[in-house]
């Protein structure tokens, strides 16, 4: 297997080799163009020209990284032909590659909500790093993940941070972007000459034109900042999830209450199997339990969900099910095994008793509020009512919840529309069509958000239904 940069990529290896004076270099542009790849390229080449070095990689979460970025740096090995066994070794429970000289790349995790100011990290000393979706981090653990290069380049590796990331509204993200752009024309100050900025766009994607082709069907606003480099577009008219109930939802804490899950059923093939766990109110927490292109049977899948209630104290009716298809086959086994979890169907009609604990108080009050907002089904009518309670701040996502950029690019993509004043969410086969695969996060949310508003009901109703 060979590599053959393009020449944007190429030209971070220029810049390295090239130009001294620079030690950071960012890299943004349309997804799917090799920025990752072209930070593993270089981070595998120092490491394996000098002896000794320590190129860090930060992500925001581990869990995602294993998923993610870890994947990228073993493919890469593979394409410019290293061995793995003789050219270097890997230590999953570490996250280390080790090269036979004495140098090693380190996978770190850089999530302030579990890293109070960093401390863990500035005991870091790395010759060089890799700051990986760096608009994940927060501005503590982006400035401290930053300083911790040039601390072992003894053997005359460079210090060098290479950052990739995507310049959404993160303000210390967005400011060297809008100064790369913008600099010198009196409202922006130019970079200093350290920092250089390379943008990338679709000509320098490895993707096959058949999956641009079918990313270029997403909605305008994603087209315009993902793919066609238009960061500061802002249209988002075709979503209930606008970008800013997003940042006002992100919280480091929570406070004790329900809890409830909602998994996503996959067997085989593509598509992921995914549990999600809310706690009053609050998205806490999620695991993938079937990745893609692995096969586990719906009863061991049941089992799982047993074993996840019986350590969390969940209990198996607060955790949803998708109950259409293979979902069914979850739901068969977990009463094959004694337990009775709740069934989500998408298609089922409107529930007028969902509520986030507040309003109705009273059933003719329940059933007059669905007379004012209609919806075609219960899915429909679960994420509008997701979206209205971040936008309220009554529904909150904890900041180290390992799915964060995924579940927002998930809800992000889909549309909207009134027909006969009836609020119509774009299904998920639609959806799936659309992208190529099953928008699992955002249904996982979904479910156990249900949850959650059934239980308000169940409280205020008691006696009463």
């Amino acid at each position: 297997m060979s590599l053959e940069l393009k020449p944007k990529q190429q030209s971070v290896v220029d810049i390295i080799n090239d130009c001294p004076e620079v030690d950071t270099i960012y890299l943004i542009g349309a997804v799917g163009t090799g920025k990752t790849d072209i930070a593993a390229s270089v981070g595998i080449d120092i490491c394996d020209t000098f002896e000794k070095t320590y190129w860090t990689v930060f992500r925001k979460n581990i869990s995602t990284a294993k998923r993610s970025v870890i994947p990228s740096y073993l493919t890469m090995l593979d394409r410019k032909n290293f061995k793995e066994g003789e050219d270097y070794t890997y230590n999953g429970q570490d996250y280390e590659i080790k090269f036979p000289n004495g140098s090693k790349i380190g996978f770190v995790e850089a999530d302030e909500t579990k890293d109070r100011n960093g401390q863990k990290i500035k005991g870091i000393n790395a010759s060089a790093s890799h700051i990986d979706e760096a608009d994940e981090l927060s501005l503590t653990m982006f400035t401290t993940a930053r300083s911790r290069k040039g601390r072992r380049n003894t053997n005359g590796q460079p210090s060098i941070a290479i950052i990739t990331l995507n310049p959404n509204d993160v303000e210390h993200i967005k400011e060297v972007y809008m100064r790369w752009k913008y600099g010198g024309n009196g409202k922006y100050e130019p970079l200093p000459p350290n920092i250089r900025v390379v943008e990338f766009d679709l000509s320098d994607s490895w993707q096959m034109q058949s999956d641009i082709d079918a990313m270029m069907t997403n909605p305008t606003w994603w087209v315009e900042r993902y793919l066609k480099n238009n960061w500061e577009y802002q249209d988002e008219s075709k979503t209930i999830f606008r970008s800013s109930i997003f940042a006002k939802a992100i919280v480091k804490s929570y406070e004790s209450g329900r809890k409830t899950t909602g998994y996503d059923v996959a067997r085989d093939g593509i598509d992921r199997s995914v549990a999600v766990d809310w706690e009053n109110l609050t998205l806490i927490d999620g695991i993938i339990t079937k990745d893609s292109n692995e096969q586990i049977e719906t009863g061991k899948q049941a089992e799982w969900l047993i074993e996840h209630s019986d350590n969390f104290a969940i209990g198996y009716e607060n955790i949803a099910v998708d109950g259409v298809g293979v979902g069914v086959g979850v739901i068969d086994g977990g009463k094959d095994r004694g337990a009775e979890f709740a069934v989500f169907k998408s298609g089922f009609s409107p529930d007028p008793f969902l509520t986030f604990g507040d309003e109705p108080k009273s059933r003719e009050d329940a059933e007059h509020s669905q007379e004012l907002m209609a919806f075609n089904n219960l899915r429909s009518q679960v994420a509008y009512m997701l979206a209205m309670g971040l936008d309220s701040g009554k529904v909150k996502i904890l900041e180290s919840f390992p799915f964060l950029n995924e579940f927002i690019k998930e809800a992000q993509m889909h549309h909207h529309e009134y027909k006969d004043k009836v609020f119509v969410l774009e299904s998920k086969e639609s959806i799936k069509k659309r992208l190529g695969k099953s928008p699992d996060i955002f249904d996982s949310v979904l479910m156990g958000f249900w949850l959650q508003l059934r239980h308000e009901v169940v409280m205020e109703w008691a006696g009463i239904m």
